[in-house]
């Protein structure tokens, strides 16, 4: 085989390596909310002067909060109420989530309704990451 056909060969081998479905590793993103390895959702929307990055980490914080409460080993209730047209989700005295009608667009759902299954997700990713606890939603 001639020089230039060898060096032809690499580059057409490369390329159909990732045309055939090299893998790449999977990129998560920042927003995303999750706990005990379940998915809870995926905060897209920006709110009182929180872009939806800053509000997943303050999300995350809320939650790292919770898991750092000794009180909480046991478990506690996971409460949801409507303030306005929106909708909050607290565990204990916590605040956790606040629900925006943006929130809910698009999903055929209240910001409570929304609220509630969060509330739900985050009761059983809190259950799997305290086994002997009991989260429960009310």
């Amino acid at each position: 085989m001639s020089t230039i056909r060898r060096h032809a060969a690499v580059p057409l081998l490369l390329l159909g390596t990732v045309i055939l479905g090299l893998a790449l590793p999977a990129r998560a993103d920042p927003r995303e909310i999750s706990v005990g390895g379940v998915w809870i959702t995926l905060l897209d929307h920006d709110v009182a002067g929180y872009t939806s990055f800053q509000r997943a980490i303050e999300v995350r914080r809320r939650i790292t909060e919770v898991l750092s409460i000794p009180g909480f080993r046991q478990g506690a209730v996971i409460a949801v109420k409507q303030v306005g047209l929106e909708a909050v989700v607290t565990v204990g005295d916590v605040l956790v989530f606040t629900v925006t009608p943006d929130d809910a667009a698009g999903t055929w759902m209240t910001p409570l309704e929304v609220a509630r299954q969060w509330a739900r997700l985050l009761a059983l990713g809190l259950t799997r990451a305290f086994p002997d606890a009991d989260f429960h939603t009310f």
